[in-house]
């Protein structure tokens, strides 16, 4: 298929612009080839190209190096380009490429210089194996013009020479024109002054060539065969890369998706812990030193993933706990005002949020002018690393979900839809606690049953303001705010001295709840990163000349 392309692009082409494609032609396309000793031949090819009108840089010649045998196998030539010259012995500029390792390229000419007209070029090659070797004779089968020139040829021809003087008699040849695989004869042959002579008698299209087969004694020349091609699979080593090639896809394709279940089952699932759920329980998870696990800890390991509302529960934490002072000036618009600069005794995911919010040693922020994205990626990986580090984790979760959604990708890039699914739905449930850590994770489970129920036999444990601010922030983790907050309806309650609202209405659970979300909804916005729905990144946030879309360049050869 390969060869008939350049063909129909010049067929297409000529129709469209056929003023342009017939300005150029091959008036004379003459090779001579000597056959050597050692079996090699040398061939110098004299193409007289005419460009006409047109300006261009020069021309190309592409030189297939196999040939294939009646069993089909390939057999590869040696090509080696000598010089390329005009008819006055000046020579060319030139560069040699190979096409798929098969074909040789020449692109002869000056990318700097532009010419037009006629001109003549004579390329010199040596080739090795271009004999073919039979049990009565020796024969030199060849394609002097080839069959992929984009340009007729006005007229070819071609003269083959011995290395020792033969006879008429001891010579035969034949010739044929027309495209690949056809067997016209619009050329003729001749044996003259020792030569076999053979040139069209028609002029060429674009797609055909001159071809001519000689025969002649055998021993005239040396026994240089070409090289057999040898697949890479047909190699010991290529067998061993293919059988493993098989293995993966076998496992890849068909192994894996069946195994990810088998793997979540022995190593994914948590083990059963030492203590069990309850219906409620009033304080939160510790660690193995009795540390109390605050409330981003908490949600994270009850739910294994650190979210945002996990890291707005520690913001409001750390505002109860004195460091600073949500102030809400009008409606929507908070403030952090900072209280305590000594953060020694606080959880380093913790330190992480208070310097992320008061950067540069500022002591009062607006939440809406806050960048908060890059702290709480911080913070979630500290909040990761921290509860691996505790012993709740055997390995660091959002490590282990990342393997597997990387292993769901490159399955859907690969067109493994299933594996895609399997990794996906079972990689997220991969994380696996400790025994230590499913037996906090219930209790952190009792405690969110706690804050939740709405039995009246757990009510006289919610009469205490103090209580109430306490188990706030674990309730905003566990999303369970608002059924906290009705416990508290119809009980007085002052003003927080860490919480300022912006107006004299009378204080109550549910007020401040109200003042959460939509401090929450704020902090929501500074903590993810700024795209357009697209992939885009915004010119207002690190845009640059040059940025965006448009521009671009180009030029001409």
């Amino acid at each position: 298929m390969k060869k008939f392309l350049p063909i129909l692009g010049f067929v297409i082409f000529t129709l469209l612009f056929p003023s342009f494609v017939s300005a150029e032609k091959i008036t004379d396309y003459h090779a001579q080839i000597s056959l050597e000793k050692n079996g090699k031949i040398q061939v110098a090819e004299k193409i007289v190209y005419d460009f006409g009108s047109l300006d261009k840089h020069g021309i190309y010649r592409e030189i297939p190096s196999l040939k294939s045998n009646k069993e089909g196998k390939k057999l590869q030539m040696s090509i080696d380009v000598q010089s390329v010259k005009d008819e006055n012995e000046k020579s060319y500029p030139y560069k040699t490429s190979w096409l798929d390792g098969e074909v040789l390229r020449i692109k002869i000419g000056d990318a700097n210089a532009l010419i037009t007209g006629e001109h003549t070029y004579i390329i010199t090659y040596e080739v090795g194996g271009a004999v073919s070797y039979f049990s009565d004779h020796d024969e030199l089968y060849w394609n002097i013009t080839g069959n992929r020139w984009v340009v007729p040829i006005e007229k070819a021809s071609l003269d083959v020479s011995f290395p020792s003087s033969l006879s008429g008699e001891q010579v035969k040849a034949i010739c044929y024109t027309g495209s690949s695989g056809s067997t016209a004869q619009n050329c003729s042959t001749s044996f003259t002054d020792g030569k076999v002579i053979s040139q069209t008698t028609e002029s060429l299209g674009v797609g055909e060539g001159l071809t001519t087969a000689v025969s002649f004694p055998m021993g005239l020349v040396a026994r240089l065969e070409p090289k057999p091609v040898v697949d890479f699979f047909d190699t010991f080593l290529g067998k061993i890369v293919f059988v493993l090639i098989i293995i993966v896809a076998l496992a890849w394709y068909v192994v894996l998706p069946i195994v990810i279940p088998f793997i979540w089952w022995k190593k994914g699932r948590d083990p059963r812990g030492l203590t069990g759920e309850v219906r409620a329980w009033f304080d939160p998870p510790q660690t193995q030193k009795g540390r109390p696990l605050g409330p981003a800890e908490t949600g994270t390991l009850v739910d294994e993933t650190a979210d945002t509302k996990d890291i707005f529960a520690a913001i409001i934490d750390l505002a109860r706990q004195g460091h600073f002072m949500i102030v809400e000036k009008k409606k929507g618009d908070f403030s952090f005002v900072r209280k305590d600069t000594d953060l020694v005794r606080l959880q380093p995911y913790e330190r992480e949020l208070v310097n992320g919010i008061f950067e540069d040693g500022l002591t009062e922020v607006q939440l809406k002018d806050l960048e908060m994205a890059t702290t709480v990626e911080s913070v979630k990986n500290k909040l990761y690393k921290s509860l691996t580090t505790e012993g709740f984790f055997a390995q660091n979760p959002q490590t282990v979900r990342t393997v597997w959604m990387v292993i769901a990708g490159l399955a859907f890039f690969t067109g493994n839809f299933f594996l895609a699914l399997v990794a996906f739905i079972f990689g997220r449930a991969m994380p696996r606690k400790t025994v230590y850590g499913v037996g906090q994770a219930n209790v952190g489970k009792s405690l969110k049953n706690f804050l939740s129920s709405q039995s009246r036999q757990l009510e006289f444990q919610a009469k205490e303001q103090m209580f109430f601010e306490k188990l706030l922030p674990y309730a905003i983790a566990f999303g369970v705010e608002k059924v906290w907050a009705d416990r508290f309806k119809d009980i007085k309650l002052t003003s927080p001295d860490w919480y300022q609202g912006y107006d004299n209405r009378a204080f109550t659970a549910g007020y401040l709840l109200s003042s959460m979300n939509s401090s929450y909804s704020s902090f929501r916005s500074v903590a993810t990163p700024t795209s357009s729905s697209s992939g885009f990144s915004s010119g207002f946030s690190g845009g640059s000349s040059g940025g965006g879309g448009g521009g671009g360049g180009g030029g001409s050869w």
